[in-house]
Parts: C-alpha cells; sequence; structure tokens
C-alpha cells in the first residue's frame, strides 16, 4: 500500500516494475504471497514507499509487479533496487519477462474502493538481461 502522504505530492515516484510468468505450482498463492513477500522484504530498505502487484485476469501466470520508492532515492542505482525485488521474487518466477525502470505519476486515492488511481509514464525503459538477472531471457 501507498503512503498517503506521497500521493501528495506532485512528484513522480521512481518505480521499478518486474513482470514474469509465475510458475504453474505457485498460482494459487500469487495474491497473497507476492504482496507480502515484498512487504516484509523490503520493509527496512530506505526509500522503499510501497507495491503493487497486477495478476492478469485472462492468465493467472502472468503477473506484474510495481515497486515504488521516494524522490530521494533517486540518486540509488536503480539495478540495485531491482535486484532487491527481483531476489524476493524467485520463488515464483518461471520466466521474467521484462525488468523496467519508471517515473509513476499517482493521482490519489480513489474514496470508491480505497486503491490507487495512477498514471505511468516511462521516462526510461531497461529490458532485463540474463547478465544482470539470471531468471530473465533477452
Amino acid at each position: 500500500m501507498v503512503n498517503k502522504t506521497v500521493l501528495e505530492r506532485a512528484e513522480p515516484l521512481p518505480a521499478v516494475c518486474i513482470e514474469f510468468v509465475a510458475k504453474p505450482e505457485e498460482v494459487h498463492r500469487l495474491r497473497n504471497a507476492i504482496p507480502a513477500a515484498v512487504r516484509d522484504g523490503l520493509r527496512q530498505v530506505p526509500g522503499f514507499v510501497g507495491c503493487l502487484v497486477m495478476i492478469s485476469d485472462r492468465e493467472a501466470r502472468l503477473v506484474s509487479v510495481i515497486t515504488f520508492w521516494t524522490e530521494a532515492e533517486r540518486t540509488t542505482c536503480s539495478s540495485r533496487r531491482a535486484r532487491s525485488v527481483h531476489k524476493l521474487l524467485i520463488p515464483y518466477v518461471d520466466h521474467c519477462l521484462r525488468v523496467q525502470t519508471l517515473e509513476a505519476y499517482l493521482s490519489g486515492l480513489c474514496p470508491a474502493w480505497g486503491g490507487i488511481v495512477g498514471r505511468e509514464s516511462v521516462s526510461q525503459a531497461k529490458t532485463c538481461s540474463e547478465q544482470e538477472f539470471p531468471l530473465c531471457l533477452a
């Protein structure tokens, strides 16, 4: 969950998005396991704001995990942040599709469902490589 005070800022949040195909035997656990693993694994990491986990409604194995970071952490190496998140996801990943660094523009909380209405702008996209992420295939 993203902190509401962060949503009130006009500046974009640095974000890391990892898209992957989940292991078939892990599909039934994804909805609960991934948010908990990311939250618990990054809770103490400086600059971590929150995460968004999206699972395809057409193919339950297609997963996108977006982590949000404070603007102060923009100078932190984005590949280091991506590696931290990737390590947490390894138990669930069958095949990594893409890793990207994004700028996220969040417009605020939607009162009807308590979630986030947002817009993303890709400032730079970086496709994963086998050297950076061994589970990813270029």
